[in-house]
């Protein structure tokens, strides 16, 4: 290469800046780095709803099922420890599809077993074992008792001891007031022999 087209091919070079490259973003970066950032919020308060409504729908079936449980676990206490079935308000002792148990105790107590209205509470009925004039309830006023109990009791020829089946459903939320999902049921049902009679 000849010092002529060197000198030619250096007046083709750019000279050199003194001012500095812009900083900063373009339209289009920004544009993509707040379209990301709005993807994962989204993204993200979806996940956390969904895990509230989860949470929310999981309280109140733990809330029903320990409710339950509990009645059921007094019902069958009471059933096991008495020593006779007394006639009900519609003078059943043992038969099918009883709304009512009357139980006389070990101590002579007469204790009846079934859904009263509780007029401390405007809220609908509760499953109550009734000593004397006190009402005991066993299911409380977060919950709708839905169904029940029923009390279907078999006794054999020989009148041994009477065989005692309680089942009964409770419900937290109202249809067609609450979300479907806020609305959660269960029933309940034990099967218990008289020990003592």
């Amino acid at each position: 290469m000849t010092s002529d087209q060197l000198w030619a091919f250096m007046r083709y070079i750019p000279p050199i800046s003194s001012k500095p490259p812009p900083s900063g973003f373009t339209l289009i970066e920004v544009l993509v780095v707040v379209s990301l950032t709005v993807m994962l919020l989204l993204t993200a308060s979806t996940l956390f709803m969904t895990f509230l409504i989860s949470n929310t729908k999981t309280s109140s079936n733990i809330l029903i099922k320990n409710e339950g449980n509990y009645a059921n676990a007094q019902i069958e206490f009471l059933i096991r420890n008495a020593v006779d079935i007394l006639p009900n308000s519609d003078d059943q002792i043992c038969a099918a599809g009883m709304d009512e148990l009357v139980l006389k105790s070990i101590d002579g107590g007469i204790t009846t077993i079934t859904a009263v209205d509780d007029i401390s509470d405007s809220s609908a009925s509760k499953i109550a074992s009734s000593s004397g004039t006190v009402d005991r309830f066993l299911t409380s006023s977060s919950i709708t008792l839905l169904s029940g109990p029923t009390f279907n009791c078999t006794q054999t020829a020989d009148q041994a001891s009477p065989y005692i089946t309680t089942t009964f459903t409770l419900q937290k939320g109202t249809p067609g007031v609450d979300l479907d999902r806020d609305v959660s049921q269960q029933s309940f049902g034990s099967s218990v022999s008289i020990r003592n009679f």
